[in-house]
């Protein structure tokens, strides 16, 4: 450790001793960052080492996850692969180690890897990246109509601004499955570095059936067998309000099961900024899916998918299954965030009244649905196959060797193809 290091450590415990609340939280940030400095300059990179980071520590979910498991099946043992976490979990796969997020021991971990993958962008990692080593932002979201990030700004916190454009500055690649999405990054994420056009990572349950995971989610839903299931999962409104998510339950299961012929279940998923809340009492009796934290688990399993401006219907659209907008305070959520295109330029059948939505579903056209998602895949240039989880993988492989570097890797006017070849 320098002097000045040393020095930065004990001037701030000492401010630690006669300050308050704020000021013993500002000393700790300045004890992370002196520290973080400190082993970034003395760490030698594992370049078989992954860091993943998951919904500010909420899990193992989401693109890290299915990126993990690809780099597992495809190279079994070869990579020391590393999930910080707010608290531990129990049914982790076994090559998988966990560590605190925001501990000192995690700090070590991101000093001495090769790769960091994480899919939010607001955390204080407290390390700072060195040249030798490659940070992957892979996001959470993909073509959702919402305004998000610097097409945003006016909607965001300065201090969240400030967390993201330093974001922007130290990632090394983004994903994505389409032409929008890809030009999106660069020009409101801060980012002008490459856009890998290989598949998203998380899509693969989505793409390609598995029935353990099918029978897992049912189990867990308590399912029975004979029972298709409806999905309901809105985004969240500023203020946390239920109020928007009100409608007649009942006659919407009615009308599915006269529309499809079979018996439904209704579950709803709440947005992750209101799963700590209280249920409102309209949604007593329906089954509470927001638990479930692989989000495309679930929609592996959904028959039906009611949304409104989340990007979750995307997402569901490449199943080809049928999906439901249902947005009753459009003006209102319109003018506060804002949107890429009109919600009509989905491909989704659009209900803005409760009534409105149950002659959606009895008035629903299965051709006429399916013409109009492959009509917004061409309009996008979407293009996914379930295996952008091999592909990504597959990068990181390569960048385990000593002198490789994204640009020696990849080929940005030509990824899909090249990403075939590597394969």
């Amino acid at each position: 450790m320098s002097v000045y290091e040393r020095s930065v450590i004990m001037a701030a415990w000492t401010n630690v001793l006669r300050m308050g609340k704020v000021g013993i939280g500002n000393c700790l940030e300045r004890i992370r960052r002196a520290n973080g400095i400190r082993l970034s300059r003395s760490s030698k990179v594992d370049l078989h080492k992954v860091v993943l980071s998951c919904n500010l520590g909420r899990g193992y979910l989401c693109n890290p996850k299915y990126i993990a498991e690809a780099l597992n099946r495809i190279y079994p043992g070869e990579f020391d692969i590393v999930l910080l976490v707010n608290k531990p979990i129990d049914d982790l796969p076994s090559y998988i180690r966990q560590v605190r997020r925001g501990s000192s021991k995690a700090q070590r971990e991101l000093a001495s890897a090769r790769v960091w993958i994480y899919n939010f962008r607001n955390d204080k990692k407290h390390v700072p990246k060195r040249e030798d080593q490659f940070y992957f932002q892979t996001w959470h979201a993909c073509l959702g109509p919402k305004r998000c990030e610097g097409d945003a700004v006016e909607s965001l916190s300065a201090e969240y601004v400030r967390a993201a454009k330093y974001d922007g500055s130290i990632t090394d690649l983004m994903f994505a499955n389409n032409a929008s999405e890809a030009a999106k990054y660069q020009r409101a994420f801060w980012y002008k570095g490459p856009i890998l056009r290989c598949g998203i990572p998380r899509n693969r349950p989505l793409l390609i059936p598995n029935h353990n995971v099918r029978d897992r989610v049912r189990t867990d839903l308590g399912l029975e067998d004979n029972r298709r299931l409806c999905l309901y999962a809105p985004t969240f409104r500023n203020g946390c309000s239920f109020e928007p998510y009100r409608f007649d339950y009942e006659r919407v299961l009615n009308a599915l099961e006269a529309k499809f012929g079979e018996p439904f279940a209704f579950a709803y998923r709440l947005h992750p900024n209101l799963a700590s809340l209280q249920r409102p009492d309209f949604l007593t009796g329906l089954i509470d899916a927001t638990d479930y934290l692989d989000q495309q688990e679930l929609l592996a399993v959904t028959d039906v998918l009611i949304s409104d401006y989340s990007s979750i219907l995307e997402d569901f659209s490449l199943t080809r299954r049928p999906a439901f907008v249902y947005a009753s305070d459009f003006d209102d959520y319109a003018n506060d965030r804002g949107l890429y295109y009109p919600l009509n330029e989905r491909p989704f059948p659009i209900a803005s009244t409760k009534d409105e939505l149950v002659d959606k579903i009895l008035a629903f056209d299965e051709d006429a649905f399916l013409k109009s998602v492959d009509a917004f895949f061409a309009r996008f240039g979407l293009r996914d196959d379930g295996l952008g989880d091999e592909r990504v993988a597959r990068v990181i492989h390569a960048l385990s060797d000593t002198n490789a570097t994204i640009e020696s890797v990849i080929d940005a006017d030509d990824v899909w193809e090249q990403m075939d070849r590597m394969q």
